[in-house]
């Protein structure tokens, strides 16, 4: 019975601190259902929930020469390049016909009629608003140096002095587009790159691949691996410098990778938009050159027909095989775009420059049909949240950290679709400091993220030092670090009092049988029986103690 009652005050203690644990531990937040309105940046309002997030419908928050000149690698003829069986639009463009396709439908679209593929983007957001035959495949000619010249501007020195050998110039013809170097000759890493990318020089290209690989093999490997990196699937190099082969192609839509990718580079930017760059006399060349940047758009030394003020760059190529070729960028109003066009028939630097003439259409389309639709400024109340232990139950109120626009088209409503999400934690602990990044509100425009921002605090939030330390008493006590120790610990003395007691029987026991046994003895001794007077009580305590313990029984 007694190790019964032992083994159920055992289970009882452990149970009870259980329980205590639980009714200890730290209160869990409770979900802050509350609500509260944001202003936008034009003025209007709309009610959120406590994660920031619209609460109704979603919308927006807050608060050259003639054409032989330019650019032209390779003259022999050859045939077309071979294109992928159906070309794959972008998530959230819609196709209208064979290999066209539009963000939004509802726009009229451009009329290109000399490219054989074309693009529209959104520089800011990457956004596809035009494309034919966006992923069909198409040789670069020149446009390959925008890689080579991001590759050197990132793996080169631009201050370095840098000599053209033999094995740069051996493959380098007069048909080709380049400055004229000579072998043995000397100039920076910066001339070379300037001279490539505004002047489309061929045998700058091969002398850079050199200087920053060892080799121009070596340098196609570097430039491949980089196209991977930016997720260019479509694309393979085998120079540096855009000469025809089979094997050396790429997509618009891996171009427009590039190049946005390119000109986020600010010395990049700088370059292509040069107009003119002139090149000091060197070692082996007593006169200063003179090198004309091959986009017609960024001035009119080449041609008065297609200077285009908004126009910020960014590479000609051409071919035989590959036709005229252009990526530009342009900016206007806020908005940043990038065109390009493959494979033109150019005729001439006037009126039948083709590739420029689709290259305006794309930008006519996009200035005149879209905007740049401020979503939150800084100040503009985005959300609020409840803090945890704050002081006073003040809440943080929350603003963006930049101001945040994005492209839209100009047709009304378009605003409505503009979906807003703000990512906050579960939980914010005080304190709390004005200027604390806190969230993330992100904006997407049909399923294409058009903008976002950190979220900062707008206001400091003490802590309520009482109720902070309470909780981590809770939390103390209920920590199983603390309450194991402790119930272990109780089982130990409960042990160790049972054995205590047990201990305390035993010697009882054996006193009295001592007892009794002195007792006998001194009758035999006498002859006598006296009377034992502990007789009764021994054998009591004998029936009491062995009666129902199989521990006591012989």
């Amino acid at each position: 019975m007694k190790k019964t009652r032992f083994i159920s005050l055992i289970i009882a203690a452990f149970i009870s601190f259980s329980s205590l644990s639980v009714s200890l531990a730290a209160p869990t937040p409770t979900p802050d259902t509350s609500t509260s309105t944001v202003t936008s940046a034009d003025g209007t309002t709309r009610t959120v929930g406590a994660d920031g997030n619209p609460v109704t419908s979603p919308v927006p928050t807050a608060t050259s020469s003639s054409d032989d000149d330019e650019d032209d690698e390779s003259p022999s003829p050859s045939p077309v390049a071979t294109s992928t069986p159906e070309a794959t639009a972008t998530p959230a463009l819609v196709q209208l016909e064979a290999g066209i396709t539009m963000e939004d439908p509802t726009l009229t679209p451009p009329k290109i009629s000399y490219a054989q593929s074309a693009l529209l983007m959104d520089m800011k957001s990457g956004r596809v608003l035009y494309s034919k035959n966006l992923d069909e495949r198409v040789f670069p000619a020149s446009l390959t140096k925008i890689m080579t010249g991001i590759l050197a501007l990132e793996n080169g020195n631009m201050s370095d002095t840098v000599t053209a050998t033999y094995e740069a110039l051996k493959n380098i013809t007069l048909e080709d587009s380049q400055m004229g170097l000579l072998i043995g000759e000397n100039l920076t890493m910066e001339q070379l790159v300037n001279a490539m990318l505004i002047h489309s020089a061929n045998d700058a290209s091969n002398v850079i691949a050199i200087q920053i690989s060892g080799s121009i093999e070596a340098f196609v490997e570097l430039m491949n691996k980089k196209a991977q990196e930016l997720g260019m699937t479509g694309t393979n190099f085998v120079n540096a410098c855009g000469s025809h082969d089979d094997n050396h192609y790429t997509t618009a839509r891996d171009l427009a990778i590039l190049a946005k990718y390119a000109m986020q580079n600010e010395q990049f930017r700088e370059i292509v938009k040069t107009p003119i760059y002139k090149v000091a006399p060197t070692n082996k060349f007593a006169n200063e050159r003179i090198l004309v940047n091959t986009n017609l758009f960024m001035s009119t030394a080449r041609s008065t027909y297609y200077y285009y003020p908004p126009a910020i760059g960014i590479k000609t190529g051409h071919t035989s095989q590959a036709g005229y070729c252009l990526v530009s960028a342009a900016t206007y109003s806020d908005i940043e775009l990038m065109a390009i066009v493959m494979n033109c028939q150019n005729v001439d630097t006037k009126e039948q420059a083709y590739s420029y003439i689709d290259s305006k259409t794309l930008f006519d389309f996009g200035f005149d049909n879209y905007l740049n639709q401020p979503l939150a400024a800084v100040g503009d109340i985005v959300s609020d949240k409840k803090v945890y232990e704050a002081k006073d139950d003040i809440r943080v109120a929350l603003t963006v950290e930049t101001d945040v626009s994005a492209l839209i088209p100009t047709r009304e409503g378009s605003a409505n679709e503009i979906q807003t999400n703000v990512d906050l934690p579960e939980q914010i602990d005080a304190p709390v400091k004005k200027g604390d990044v806190l969230g993330t509100v992100t904006y997407t425009y049909k399923g294409i993220q058009v903008g976002s921002a950190n979220l900062i605090a707008t206001n400091d939030v003490e802590r309520n030092h009482l109720l902070h330390v309470f909780h981590l008493i809770l939390k103390v006590i209920a920590s199983p670090f603390f309450f194991i120790p402790v119930i272990i610990l109780i089982l130990i003395m409960l042990f160790a009092r049972h054995r205590k007691k047990k201990r305390e029987r035993q010697r009882r026991i054996q006193q009295l049988k001592r007892n009794r046994q002195r007792g006998t003895a001194s009758d035999n001794d006498t002859g006598k029986r006296t009377p034992d007077r502990n007789a009764s009580r021994t054998q009591r305590v004998d029936h009491d103690t062995k009666g129902s313990n199989s521990r006591y029984r012989k």
